[in-house]
Parts: structure tokens; C-alpha cells; sequence
């Protein structure tokens, strides 16, 4: 997966990375929340979403994946037959932000 570092000025430092993975192939709680500091619209505002374009969830990964930890949020967006999903660590103090 290749990725292009984008610097954001955040609250709170974290990583982000727009997965092309299957939300199926992504071992993730949504009952679970996730690790670290964060709020709900902040996460959606990091994955580069907006609640009015679709049905928002947020979950938490249950075993580390594609470079992130165990607890890291999983971010969806559902768009009518489309879902998009962000992988966010708000665990990480000095983070980079990229998009893949």
C-alpha cells in the first residue's frame, strides 16, 4: 500500500490512513471503542468525512493491522452500496497523517 504524507494541524497527534481494504477483511469491533484520546467528530473530521454525506460508525480494531495496534479506530463511511474506511491511532504522540 503506498501512501502520501499530508501534515494537518490536530488537536490531538494521530495517524491516519484510508484503507482499500474490504471493512469484512478488517478485524474490528464496532461495540468496542477505541484507544486513546478522541471524540466521535473529531475521528470523522481525521478520516476526511462528513455525517451528512452518509451513515457514520466507529470501532475499534481487535488485533493489530496494516501497520496499526490492537484498540486503533476504525472509521466507516456508508454511502448508499459504497463504504469507505479510515484507520485512525490516537494512541501515537507524534503521528504523521497519511493517506494511502
Amino acid at each position: 500500500m503506498s501512501s502520501l504524507a499530508v501534515t494537518q494541524n490536530l488537536e490531538v497527534p494521530v495517524r491516519v490512513v484510508l484503507s482499500t481494504q474490504n471493512v469484512n477483511a478488517i478485524p474490528v469491533d464496532f461495540l468496542a471503542d477505541p484507544d486513546g484520546v478522541w471524540e466521535y467528530d473529531l475521528l470523522a473530521r481525521q478520516a476526511g468525512f462528513d455525517q451528512q454525506w452518509g451513515e457514520l460508525s466507529v470501532g475499534a480494531l481487535t488485533e493489530p493491522f496494516d501497520g496499526f495496534p490492537e484498540g486503533a479506530a476504525v472509521v466507516t463511511l456508508r454511502t448508499g452500496n459504497q463504504c469507505s474506511v479510515a484507520l485512525v491511532d490516537c494512541t501515537s504522540a507524534d503521528a504523521p497523517v497519511s493517506w494511502s
